[in-house]
């Protein structure tokens, strides 16, 4: 199995034996999604920092030896690149583990998920927002995150390349579309909590559809 389908088949495994009874809060629900996301990500952040590593090292050794800046340029611009998009990925970690600030921007959880799942040296999260800064939602920040994040993991344990499209008219609109034709799943218990909060999510072909109520 790959980490991608671990990733999302745990997600969804362990919330389904919460919805067999009662519920779990959004607090709970996304300490699993994070941890879900963690596992995604974990094996392809140790190979850039190890890319980063290695190829200082040679430009380290190559540098101490005179060779010359031809021989050592590529190596650097290499390393560079690799800690430009782990750096990228470890921000959007710590962002995601901190406390969400309310009013939440859907596109901005969004685009922290992009730089994420981005860390495995391909964009594997497409994002198009055309909300024109207007995505925020009166929804708390719990539960806008595992709606957003359980339906992105559903879409990469379905293939490598998801797009996602945010909008904003009466409401919040947020499109999760896989690239296979293995359909993405709403995970039934998010459904469930997430309506408590008049977000609506709901599968529709090869998409995720998630409509959240805006801040008024």
């Amino acid at each position: 199995m790959t980490d991608n389908r671990a990733a999302s088949s745990a997600a969804r495994g362990a919330s389904h034996t919460g919805a067999a009874a009662q519920p779990r809060s959004p607090a709970v629900l996304w300490a699993e999604s994070l941890q879900a996301l963690a596992n995604l990500v974990a094996h392809d952040f140790r190979n850039a920092l190890n890319a980063v590593s290695v190829n200082l090292e040679v430009v380290r050794s190559r540098s101490a030896r005179g060779a010359e800046a031809a021989a050592i340029a590529p190596f650097a611009a290499t390393a560079a690149a690799h800690f430009e998009t782990s750096a990228g990925a470890g921000e959007a970690l710590v962002a995601l583990v901190r406390a969400e600030p309310e009013p939440v921007d859907v596109a901005a959880v969004v685009m922290r998920l992009s730089r994420l799942i981005a860390v495995g040296g391909q964009s594997r999260l497409q994002v198009v927002d055309r909300s024109g800064g207007r995505a925020r939602t009166g929804a708390p920040g719990d539960i806008v995150r595992v709606a957003v994040a359980r339906s992105v993991l559903g879409a990469v344990g379905a293939g490598e390349s998801v797009a996602c499209e945010i909008a904003a008219d009466d409401g919040i609109f947020l499109r999760v579309t896989g690239a296979t034709e293995v359909p993405p799943r709403p995970d039934s218990e998010v459904v469930t909590v997430a309506a408590t909060y008049d977000i609506r999510i709901a599968s529709r072909g090869q998409s995720i559809e998630l409509r959240f109520p805006d801040v008024d």
